[in-house]
């Protein structure tokens, strides 16, 4: 991953907002990523080595949350680009796999936004 681009954040700094068009990926590097609900109420806290913004590998992607860095957080980013060229070299049965995968994530977590 280290032909990607690295992002700093600060701690309260808005990543992305519920709605925005998905163009981007994110790997936490460091720190700690709040995805927050409709109410900004905290849905979900997630540490380094996890990702969020999946959207970004679906075309027409929307935000179903918005993410706030809780601290300093470092994100390795994937653009939708970066992201479609490298599923233009995988299997052609890989991407209709993997996008189902992120429709389930994306499902998962509008469910448990909701209870919330």
């Amino acid at each position: 991953m280290s032909d990607f681009q690295v992002i700093t954040f600060k701690a309260g700094d808005r990543i992305f907002n519920a709605g925005d068009a998905a163009d981007r990926l994110f790997f936490i590097k460091q720190g700690v990523v709040q995805l927050l609900g409709a109410d900004n109420n905290v849905i979900a806290s997630i540490g380094e080595g996890e990702s969020f913004g999946e959207q970004a590998f679906l075309t027409g992607g929307i935000r179903g949350a918005s993410a706030q860095a809780q601290g300093e957080v470092s994100c390795v980013v994937i653009t939708t680009d970066e992201a479609n060229a490298i599923l233009a070299g995988a299997s052609p049965l890989l991407v209709p796999v993997f996008e189902a995968l992120l429709l389930q994530q994306n499902m998962h977590n509008a469910l448990r936004s909701q209870r919330s």
